[in-house]
């Protein structure tokens, strides 16, 4: 079973998300995510959340299907993100797609990276998709991703430890065998697809790699 995390950003591709639902998900609305959900018509597993950027009368609608909410006060240690990443280790989840981090809030997006990759380096959980706007996917992983593209889709590769080794890229235009990217460089910017699918496989850190689709 894959997961699926819909929080309140603003930026994340609503037609990517309606394909993925064409298959099994568990879903879980993170607060304001369930403003989303609403609109695309998606039922939820689970609501959490402190509940402070919720659409009251959506509240209402779906409190009265019986839908779980597990709800928290405002004032904690822990974003509603990073409760609703629990929550998907409770339910022996290990693959999760996550819409709604990217947004006007910096930080929210940028404490929602640094929870992804403990759980990931943790191996609490496999792999993230990350939809961060329409055609644009980011990838976060420990072992190997397949990106299946367009010839120069841009595809960056972004350590999120403080160095990834033992990186070899297939199909990429810039080659990387056996190679290492380190935090504080920029090396991983901007490579370009050179033939469909790519992949890239690394020995050991966590990475992201984001897929900048080209939208016709």
């Amino acid at each position: 079973m894959i997961g699926i995390l819909i929080a309140s950003g603003e930026y994340w591709d609503r037609e990517a998300l309606k394909e993925e639902l064409r298959e099994e998900r568990f879903i879980i609305c993170i607060d304001g995510g369930m403003n989303f959900a609403y609109e695309l018509g998606i039922i939820p597993h689970l609501i959490i959340g402190d509940m402070d950027s919720v659409n009251p009368s959506i509240r209402d609608y779906y409190e009265k299907l019986n839908i779980l909410f597990k709800l928290y006060p405002k004032e904690k240690d822990k974003t509603d993100f990073h409760l609703a990443m629990e929550e998907i280790v409770e339910q022996d989840i290990k693959e999760v797609s996550i819409y709604g981090i990217a947004g006007t809030r910096l930080d929210h997006t940028i404490g929602a990276l640094g929870v992804i990759r403990k759980f990931i380096r943790e191996e609490k959980i496999d792999f993230a998709h990350i939809s961060f706007g329409k055609g644009i996917v980011g990838y976060v992983f420990r072992d190997t991703v397949s990106i299946s593209g367009k010839t120069s889709d841009i595809v960056s590769l972004l350590p999120l430890t403080e160095k990834v080794t033992g990186i070899t890229t297939y199909n990429l235009k810039y080659i990387l065998e056996e190679g290492t990217l380190e935090l504080e460089e920029s090396m991983g910017v901007t490579n370009e697809i050179t033939e469909s699918p790519c992949s890239i496989r690394i020995r050991d850190g966590v990475l992201l790699a984001i897929h900048y689709a080209r939208v016709t």
